[in-house]
């Protein structure tokens, strides 16, 4: 009797304060059932479709040797894949056109470009290796360019320091000497990849030289042995020529 008594105790307990998990589930239930009650506003829904999808009897009649023509759903599968062809290869357009103008090609050094590197190397705002000959000088200088093109020999000139430079990404090898008491800078490149700027010439002995100026300073350049040679100075222009003209290759 007592132990009949204990069972239903417990089974009180158990409906009074039911697992947690049987509470969670009960609670979902509840829930579900009542979602299944809630109406549903389908209107707007039907409003938007018959506003994007014609009835078949606003659609002209085809005619009897017209194709098929493709649904919404195939036009949308080509058109992608082709947008992203086209974005992709306006893309190869693009970086293979910033190639082309950065890397590719001869570049041309403007007279005002020319003219901050000598004044640079001048001030000494161009970090310079001082050297005492072009044979140093090149030593100095193919130890950073292996493949550089060499200074060619100045006579009777005092060379006072080189460096290296950079043209729109192309490389050059610079000499700070002195001629007729004032500095020069010479800057010396592959002949592959400087260009000669359009400027009045003066040829000397079947040399042609190009002649510009920028501000005070005077320069000539020229092309000798796949070299291109740019000499800078506050010299007047035949007196650089004159220089020029003496240079050993």
């Amino acid at each position: 009797m007592i132990s009949c008594r204990l069972e239903e105790r417990v089974m009180d307990i158990n409906q009074k304060n039911p697992d947690p998990q049987e509470r969670l589930d009960q609670a979902v239930a509840d829930r579900l059932a009542r979602l299944r009650t809630m109406p549903v506003d389908t209107s707007r829904l039907d409003q938007f479709l018959r506003a994007h999808i014609p009835s078949p009897e606003a659609l002209p009649p085809p005619s009897p040797n017209a194709l098929p023509a493709p649904s919404s759903g195939t036009r949308r599968f080509w058109l992608r894949p082709m947008r992203a062809a086209a974005a992709v290869l306006l893309l190869i357009g693009v970086v293979t056109a910033f190639l082309l103008t950065n890397s590719g090609g001869r570049a041309l050094a403007s007279p005002a470009m020319m003219a901050q590197m000598h004044e640079d190397m001048v001030s000494g705002k161009t970090p310079v290796m001082q050297v005492d000959s072009i044979s140093e000088a090149n030593r100095a200088l193919a130890a950073q360019w292996p493949d550089s093109p060499g200074m060619p020999a100045v006579p009777a000139d005092h060379v006072m320091a080189c460096c290296m430079k950079s043209v729109k990404n192309k490389k050059v090898a610079c000499v700070l000497l002195k001629s007729e008491g004032e500095a020069v800078t010479m800057t010396v490149a592959n002949a592959s990849d400087m260009k000669l700027p359009t400027s009045p010439t003066t040829v000397r002995d079947g040399v042609t030289y190009h002649v510009q100026a920028s501000g005070s300073l005077n320069m000539v350049m020229t092309e000798r042995n796949e070299r291109w040679v740019c000499l800078i100075g506050r010299l007047p222009a035949s007196q650089l020529m004159d220089l020029a003209s003496r240079l050993q290759f």
